[in-house]
């Protein structure tokens, strides 16, 4: 476990480092491939091609070149594969994915993108109790009713509300109030003090721009966590995040390659 006093600092290094494995581990350049490869299939007519079947690089290709995306991101993904060549070797270099089947051939390899991905089963967040679905926060609120919380708990429950897609027009005293709301329910629950605490943590940019959560693989998740293999959930894959907050992190690393 890192030291509570010292976590910010070393998110915000890890962060202005571009070292991003370092607290997502799993939002890697394979993962955002095949999700964008993902999303192409299933837009595409099914003549084309379809999700959980196997098809030629051509195929894919196809798919990828049709598919219009509106993200930043992803349309960086999309002009990233040049060929179906290309995509065909960048899927055999992802073929440890979770969501990805390659079967290999000396004439032409075949190419299988699964519906979902292991660990990703989507959540509805219409208040912020509903964060608490994810069993990594439903174990963080059952310490929270015995203890209150330290610097690193709240950064990551705070920064997680931040990005929630209700809460982008919102002014700063509507979620103040929100998380006031939730934090109420626990017994050390100082109205004045978490007040500030909260607003504190809402001062903590990154050159002005809102830090991006925590993921699964962050080390300060782990006491919480109930094991990944042993989960239907990702807290990337299962919060429904804003497509700004994925443009965020590509941006930082824009210019790397697959």
């Amino acid at each position: 476990m890192a030291n509570e006093s010292a976590i910010t600092e070393r998110i915000d290094r890890f962060l202005e480092g571009s070292n991003h494995d370092r607290i997502w581990r799993d939002w890697d350049r394979g993962e955002r491939l095949v999700r964008v490869l993902r999303e192409a299939v299933t837009d595409v007519d099914d003549d084309t091609a379809t999700v959980g079947t196997f098809h030629s690089a051509q195929a894919l290709y196809d798919a990828l070149a049709a598919y219009e995306p509106e993200a930043s991101w992803k349309q960086r993904i999309q002009n990233r594969v040049s060929s179906p060549r290309s995509l065909g070797n960048l899927l055999v270099s992802q073929q440890d994915h979770r969501s990805l089947t390659v079967e290999q051939d000396r004439e032409t390899n075949q190419y299988r993108i699964d519906a979902s991905s292991r660990g990703a089963h989507p959540i509805t967040v219409d208040s912020i109790e509903d964060l608490f679905e994810l069993p990594c926060m439903a174990n963080m609120a059952e310490r929270l009713q015995e203890k209150k919380p330290v610097r690193k708990d709240l950064y990551n429950f705070v920064r997680m509300v931040m990005w929630l897609p209700q809460y982008q027009e919102s002014s700063l005293d509507e979620i103040v109030d929100d998380l006031k709301d939730v934090f109420s329910q626990w017994p050390w629950y100082d109205e004045q003090t978490t007040d500030y605490q909260i607003r504190y943590e809402f001062s903590n940019t990154i050159d002005g721009e809102t830090p991006l959560p925590m993921n699964c693989d962050n080390d300060d998740l782990q006491r919480y966590c109930i094991g990944q293999d042993q989960c239907d959930y990702s807290i990337w894959g299962s919060v429904p995040f804003p497509d700004e907050m994925y443009d965020q992190l590509d941006e930082s690393d824009s210019t790397s390659e697959f």
